[in-house]
């Protein structure tokens, strides 16, 4: 079997690994966790902690940390708290708009009740 020439660059399987003839540079586990936003850990962590907490019963605790963690994930994104911001008024007229729709259909929905008690009693 032959080596390999120092000229060809081989990628390994891993992103975080790569041998190029010269030099062969491993990235520690240190390193790749630095490399990740502390923001998103912190966020994912308190939101799992909160879903857990509100899933238990807990739900003062659980909202608490709900709510610091999407507070901290709205600190790496603050583009999405100003479009969150804008969109609130849009999103109560909708809300508004739905529940005016499923009042109007309960309303119809009692009318045909009404008449069709009144088939079946022969009144």
């Amino acid at each position: 079997m032959s080596p390999i020439p120092l000229e060809e660059a081989v990628e390994s399987p891993h992103p975080s690994t790569v041998t190029d003839g010269k030099d062969s540079t491993m990235k520690s586990p240190l390193e790749s966790l630095s490399e990740t936003p502390w923001t998103r850990g912190v966020a994912a962590g308190s939101l799992c902690v909160g879903a857990v907490l509100l899933l238990s019963g807990r739900r003062r605790s659980g909202l608490v940390f709900a709510a610091a963690g999407a507070a901290v994930a709205l600190l790496e994104n603050p583009q999405a708290v100003r479009d969150t911001w804008n969109a609130v008024p849009r999103l109560v007229r909708s809300g508004q708009d739905f529940l005016v729709r499923v009042e109007d259909f309960a309303d119809e929905l009692n009318r045909q009740g009404l008449r069709l008690r009144k088939v079946l009693s022969g009144e």
